[in-house]
């Protein structure tokens, strides 16, 4: 099953009181002199069939262009947060072991299997996407928001 983004947002650490939930794009940055940018976004997740659990779980988003061969994590997110409030001060926080993948252009793809079964366990608070190290060199990714006209945050579930 393919779950749609509900809500999503960045957050930008050179304008910390800042909301930019109702961008088109999703801006990941790293750069030396607090000049980080992170990407949130939440999924509907769908009901688990009966009898079955998750199996598998990919995160993907879609960059048109990107600063490639750059280590990107996806963490769990631990805290509530709204597409409209959320600003770089009082971030939501994380939990877990971050799932990584090579930045591309095009498709960019998380195996997030155990993030998603501790949603179906706990709360669904969604995900924080970055970069692993924030400082230089300067790197960017501009994601499709799922208020974009196409290709949007998607999450693939996989029930068995």
């Amino acid at each position: 099953m393919t779950a749609s983004a509900n809500i999503d947002s960045w957050i930008d650490q050179a304008s910390p009181g800042n909301n930019f939930g109702s961008d088109q794009i999703l801006k990941l940055k790293r750069e030396t002199g607090s000049k980080a940018n992170r990407a949130l976004v939440r999924f509907n997740l769908p009901a688990v069939p009966s009898g079955c659990t998750v199996t598998g779980a990919t995160m993907r988003l879609f960059a048109a262009s990107a600063s490639t061969g750059r280590t990107m994590q996806a963490l769990q997110i631990a805290t509530t947060w709204t597409e409209g409030g959320v600003k770089w001060t009082g971030q939501p926080t994380t939990t877990g072991a971050a799932a990584t993948t090579s930045s591309v252009s095009g498709w960019n793809q998380w195996t997030v299997t155990s993030q998603v079964q501790a949603m179906y366990s706990g709360s669904n608070h969604g995900f924080m996407v970055k970069f692993d190290v924030e400082t230089n060199p300067v790197a960017e990714m501009q994601f499709h928001a799922r208020n974009k006209g196409s290709q949007h945050p998607e999450l693939r579930i996989t029930f068995g």
